[in-house]
Order: C-alpha cells, then structure tokens, then sequence
C-alpha cells in the first residue's frame, strides 16, 4: 500500500502545477488587457463614455422681425414645444415601437392612428436611405400641448431618441392681413436640403418659402443655441450642465405702413363683395382684385393688397386636403407680380408718348373721331374697322383730350401714321421699344420679391414649310392697332405701377422695393442698429421730352375733370389725380372684360402712383374707380393727417 501511495505523488504535483500555471497564464492576459485598455485606449474610451453621458440639445434661433414703415410688428415668433427623434446606435431602437407609441400618444379622435404610425415613421427618417445624417434630429410634431409634453418626458425610457425640445414658430400676427407679401417658412423641402445643411442648417430648420421670407431667408435666420445635459443610462435628463443663448436673425422695416396697407385692402374686399351682390347685373365673374401703390419718386411700395388673401399661420402645421383646396390654392398667387392682363386704355398714354415722340403727332395735332376708322381689310376686301366702345363719335380731338375721352379712333390714327412712316415690321418693333423703355414687356421691375413674373409678349401661330414639310410655329402678334389700345400684350399689376409712376416722375423708371431698412436683431426684441438702408435706384431714364410728358399728364388729368373716364370716381377730391381708365377683352371670351385703373396724385407734386385691376369686373372706370378713390382717401388721412379730406 505505501508503495502504490509513494508512486501517484508525483502525478498530482504535477497537475497541480499545471493549473497554477494556467491561472497564471490567464491573469497575465487579463492583466495585460487592462493595461493595455488603460494605458492605450483609455482616452477612446473615456471620451465614448463621455458622449454616452453628455447630450447636446439644439435651441432653435428666433427669426428676425418683420415691422412695417412706424416699426409695428407684423411677424414674430412664439416659444413652441416640438417633438424630435435621433437615430442612436448606442442605445437600443425598436423604430416600429417607437413610431407606435407615439401614434397612441398623438392621435386624434378623427385620425387614423395606422397612418399617423406610418407618418411619423417616415419624420423619423429611419429607412435604408437616410434623407438627411442620422446624427441629425428629425422633427416629428411641432407645437404639442404641455400636458403631451409633459407624459412623453414622464415616458422616455419607452422612447429612446425622443426628446421634446423648445422650438420657434413664426406667428403672423394679424392672420391674413399682407399674406401674400409677408409669405410663410416651411420644412427644407428634400431637394434643396444638402444645400441648407452644408450651410449649417438642422434637418428640421424651417426656411422662408414664399414672399418676403424666401427672399430675405439669410437676413432672418438666426444662429442656433445649445442646451448640453447629462443623461442617466435610459437617456432622461439628470443635469443640465450648460447653455449657449440662440443669436436671433435680422430684422426687416418695410416701406408699407400698416395702416395704409389695411385700407388698400378693405377697399378691394368692400368692391369685389359689392360688385358680385349688386341687384343690377352683378359681376358674377369676378372672383379677385389687386392694387399696388407706389412712391414715384423713389419706387417704395406703400402698399401691394390681393383679394382673396390666405392665412400664412396655416403653414405653421399640417394643412388639409380641403383647406388647400377652398382657401389656399386658388388664391396663393401674389397676382401684383405673377397676374399678367392686358392693359386696355391704360395703354393709351404710351401710344400718344410715342406719336409724340416719333413726330407723326404734336400737341396740337387735331384727328376727327367720327366713332370709326378703317385699318385693314379681311382676304375678302371687305374693311376691317376700329370702333369707339359704346360706338361713340368724339369729334376733334387733340392728344390731351383724346386720352380724357379714351378715343379708339385717335389711337388708331397714331399707329397707322407710324406705319405709314416705318413700315409694319419696324412700327411693332418701336411700340414694344417703348413698353421696354417704361417697364413693361418681359422685363422683371426688380422688386425684391422672388416669385415675379415679367409680362407677356403676344404671339400668333401660322403654318410654313421647312424642308418641303409644314410645320406650325409661333412668331410675334403684329396686330399693332389692337397693341396701341391695350388688347394685345400683357402685364403685370406691378409693371403698371412702375409704368405710370414713369410718367408721374417725369420719366424716371424707379425700382420697386418693399424693405427700406434692415436692423440688427436683439434677443429682446428692441430695436438694433441699422445694418442696411435703402437707397433709391433710377433703373433708366425713358427717352421722351419733357414736353411730350407734359402733354401726356395733362391728358391724364383731363380724365378725372368733368367729361372723363374717371371723373365720377375721382372727381370732386380736395387733391387733383391724374388717370387713365381702362377696359380689356379677358382671354376667356364668355366673360366680362377686365376693369383696369392707373393714376397719380396730387397732380402737381405725385406721391403715389397706382395701379388696380379687377378681373372680369367690367368697365375700369366704374368698377376699378371707386377702389382708387378709396386709395387716394387713405392717402389723405394716413399721410396728409386729412386736415384738407372732405366729409361725405
């Protein structure tokens, strides 16, 4: 027995040895590996733990102000609390579980909480394809409620990536008024959002998209702030450990004062509302009206109104089908700048300028309107007449007295001279020179607006052979009698005003502009200092003779005197207004021709200078006169304190 014992001692020593040596071996890679994290990778690592621990929470920077002329604020912002989602690939994220709970949180009794579960997937940005960075937050809802905020915060633990944060929303403060100039930020829409992130946007920035927000979107965007807290292991808020103040954006002062602006719009609303109710042939057609009032001396807008007008506080949320369809679409367009009409009469002043101008009339030319004038024949031989509206025969007429009696006749007999002296060809090429030299044409007016569109040249079609085959191809409408009385080209409202205020200031074509200043902004909201101030840009000197001008104003101002077009709408003022009237065939021939309307005031010394058209409204006169009374009363009361305003 002793001997079997003496002979396994050396077995199990051995064994033993073995597994103390293997212990060893495995403490000295453990060792090894803790030095190795701690001497080597410990900054790695403790700069991951740090970003686990620290949370950068961006604060959205105000926009600048939008104030009018007096420096009343017409567009601020309000604190808001909007809900955003951040893909983290450090915590665990059930992207389906997510967009679930939240639906059940949101949905409204009307909604289908389905779709709203797929909606705020697709905020969540979450698929294959990222629209944007997955370091950067998507915005799920803006402006929740305090009793949402509050449960969500109460639940973040079931949503990860959820924060709700404090946000800006733009707040139009009189709802509708000036909509279409103020216009109204949405989302970055897919297609420019490399472009605003590379300029240091967020994902769920909101950038001007339409009027003076668009246009002046680098003035009005802010720098953002920052909140940095630190977060517990479910991602909920332990600490708050700093905070960096947001730089509001700049602020712009208009040239429209408010008051004014808010007559020139009640004046179109009252007009188009009267119009389409009157008793007697109402204006069944006539859905619209515009007005742009214009400083001729120095091109500020004093006032640019639109009926219908839209709610930009619509776009601060999600919009419906239906409220797109009634209230927005049919309306959206700033027809000042993008409604193109022929000019009708209003046209007339530049056809007399230029018989003027091209020698084939003078002041004291007198032509015999016997209500009639031939100018053409059909391939018949039969003539082609021009005929006084209402078939009225002026007798003789001069240029001033022609344009107070809107004479068709006197128009015709100007062209049909140049034609005489030019030839057809060169006479259309001179008529539109003179539209170009006064604003009118396919020219922009260079208003700081983005959506402008220039006015329309008139273009006819013919078949011709190329090659041996026919083609069909369009070429410039030639029809220059009906170019000299407005029924050919079209315009714009804003190219009208620019137009006429040319003729007020004695043949200065002014540019345009609605921002007259911008001011530093300060996060109190008190006034900066100024950054910029405008100064008045002449855009070309028209080539016209001062006295040829004066022969044309003294026309213009014949109109509202006893006798004229617009005598019975602008007559009997304590001022004296030029004018000139005007009454154009629509493009949709089963409805009432377009009422148009310019005019100056006071005569002696212009102020403003206007122009109003009323689609389908009928005679320019009748229809677009009463409006410019109201226009040159505002003006009385607003500017001139109406110390010389008649009571009525």
């Amino acid at each position: 027995m002793k001997k079997k014992t003496k002979e396994k001692k050396p077995i199990s020593l051995i064994r033993i040895n073995i597994l103390f040596f293997i212990v060893f071996l495995l403490f000295a890679v453990i060792i090894f590996r803790l030095s190795f994290v701690q001497l080597v990778e410990g900054a790695k690592y403790k700069a991951l733990a740090d970003t686990n621990r620290v949370k950068e929470i961006p604060f959205t920077a105000p926009r600048g102000l939008i104030m009018d002329a007096n420096h009343e604020v017409l567009v601020n912002n309000k604190t808001v609390w909007t809900i955003t989602f951040q893909i983290n690939e450090n915590q665990k994220q059930d992207y389906e579980q997510i967009a679930a709970y939240l639906a059940d949180i949101l949905v409204k009794p009307d909604e289908d909480k389905q779709k709203l579960k797929e909606t705020i997937l697709n905020d969540m940005d979450v698929g294959p394809f990222f629209r944007a960075s997955k370091y950067i937050p998507r915005t799920i809802r803006v402006d929740i409620d305090e009793k949402t905020r509050a449960f969500i915060e109460e639940h973040k633990s079931e949503l990860p990536g959820i924060e709700v944060i404090p946000d800006q929303m733009r707040n139009y403060i009189n709802g509708d008024f000036m909509g279409h100039v103020l216009g109204y930020t949405r989302n970055i829409p897919s297609s420019e959002l490399d472009y605003y992130l590379a300029l240091g946007y967020k994902l769920n920035d909101r950038i001007g998209r339409y009027g003076l927000e668009k246009q002046y979107e680098e003035v009005l965007h802010g720098k953002d702030g920052e909140y940095v807290v630190e977060v517990n292991s479910n991602y909920e808020t332990v600490e708050q450990k700093s905070f960096t103040n947001p730089v509001p954006g700049n602020n712009l002062i208009l040239s429209i004062d408010k008051r004014f602006q808010d007559e020139v719009e009640k004046a179109l609303e009252k007009q188009v509302n009267e119009i389409k109710n009157r008793p007697i042939k109402p204006a069944k057609d006539v859905e619209i009206a515009t007005a742009v009032v214009m400083n001729p001396k120095t091109g500020a807008i004093l006032a640019m109104g639109n009926y219908p007008r839209f709610d930009p506080n619509w776009y601060n949320g999600s919009i419906s089908t239906e409220l797109y369809k009634e209230k927005i679409m049919p309306y959206e367009a700033n027809t000042a700048i993008r409604g193109r009409f022929p000019m009708g009469s209003t046209m007339k002043p530049l056809t007399v300028l230029m018989g003027l101008q091209e020698g084939v009339i003078t002041p004291n030319t007198y032509i015999f309107d016997n209500g009639r004038i031939q100018y053409d024949k059909d391939p018949l031989g039969n003539p082609i007449y021009m005929r006084n509206a209402q078939g009225h025969a002026y007798g003789n007429l001069n240029p001033q007295t022609a344009l107070q009696k809107s004479s068709n006749i006197f128009m015709t007999e100007v062209v049909m001279r140049m034609r005489a002296k030019y030839g057809l060809s060169k006479t259309m090429e001179k008529m539109r020179y003179y539209d170009q030299m006064f604003g009118l044409g396919s020219v922009n007016t260079g208003i700081d607006l983005p959506e402008e569109l220039p006015g329309m040249i008139a273009t006819s079609s013919k078949t011709i052979k190329v090659n041996g085959k026919e083609k069909r191809t369009t070429f410039p409408n030639s029809n220059y009698v009906q170019q000299s009385i407005g029924q050919n080209d079209t315009f714009t409202p804003l190219q009208l005003a620019q137009y006429v205020s040319t003729i007020a200031n004695g043949g200065y074509r002014m540019q345009p502009y609605l921002v007259q200043a911008i001011e530093e902004g300060t996060p109190s909201g008190t006034s900066g200092k100024i950054l910029f101030k405008r100064e008045p840009k002449v855009l070309n000197k028209v080539e016209i003779s001062p006295e040829n001008l004066k022969t044309v104003q003294e026309g213009m101002l014949l109109v509202t005197q006893p006798g004229g077009t617009a005598y019975s709408s602008l007559g009997n003022l304590p001022i004296r207004v030029a004018a000139k009237t005007g009454t154009a065939q629509s493009s949709d021939r089963r409805k009432e021709d377009n009422a148009v309307l310019i005019g100056y005031a006071p005569y002696e010394d212009p102020e403003i200078a206007f122009a109003i058209i009323v689609p389908h409204g009928g005679y320019g006169g009748s229809t677009a006169g009463p409006i410019a009374r109201e226009i040159v009363k505002a003006y009385l009361e607003i500017y001139k304190n109406g110390s010389n305003l008649k009571q009525e």
